[in-house]
């Protein structure tokens, strides 16, 4: 496998900083998204080791303007994508019988719908690579499947933002693969450790 680009989100610490730090030790490009670059310590320091591979981008997913001025800029410079690692996300932990609507509205805000927010906006350039993957970081509670199969609980809107992502997921393979574009899940338990082989390979 050749050199990949590589853009995430939610890069600036957890899963996101993780799958950055892996894919530049494979030599891939990346386009790493936060939304406060100046505030982000880890990524800087990883860009002073790989100042020829990383890129350092201002992104905040719930912000709609934010996700159209960025994708129209890499549109512009006619930046490919080969792989979206849709990775930023928040969590809130509390029960069905105490979670407040703000705190399921801000977690679908940016769980959901700013996912497909950058999902929709990296389009164009997704096309421009051979073989475009987009992987939504989805996790195990947010699987219908399993509840009432594990003793885990709370974080109700956690959960059902991630089974709302799943849909998403699932809907958008469907309406991409006309375009040869690939879209799947990865649950955090994998989506932090990259397999053996390309971190571009499903």
């Amino acid at each position: 496998m050749g050199m990949k680009t590589i853009l995430v989100t939610g890069a600036s610490r957890g899963i996101g900083l993780e799958w950055t730090r892996q894919c530049l030790e494979r030599g891939h490009r990346l386009l790493a998204t936060c939304r406060n670059p100046d505030n982000a310590e880890a990524l800087s320091k990883l860009r002073e080791s790989h100042a020829d591979l990383l890129n350092i981008l201002t992104l905040d997913v719930e912000d709609e303007g934010s996700v159209t001025r960025l994708f129209l800029e890499l549109d512009k410079k006619s930046e490919p994508i080969d792989l979206l690692f849709n990775n930023a996300g928040v969590i809130d932990w509390e029960d069905m019988l105490n979670v407040s609507a703000e705190a399921v509205e801000k977690t679908y805000k940016v769980n959901v719908v700013g996912a497909l927010l950058v999902l929709r906006a990296a389009i164009p350039c997704l096309r421009r690579s051979a073989n475009p993957i987009v992987a939504n970081v989805s996790s195990r509670l947010g699987s219908i499947e399993l509840r009432g199969n594990t003793q885990l609980g709370g974080a109700i809107g956690y959960q059902c933002s991630k089974a709302a992502l799943n849909m998403l997921t699932k809907q958008a393979s469907i309406d991409l693969a006309p375009f040869g574009i690939t879209v799947l899940s990865q649950s955090p338990a994998t989506a932090g450790r990259l397999p053996a082989g390309d971190c571009c390979e499903p």
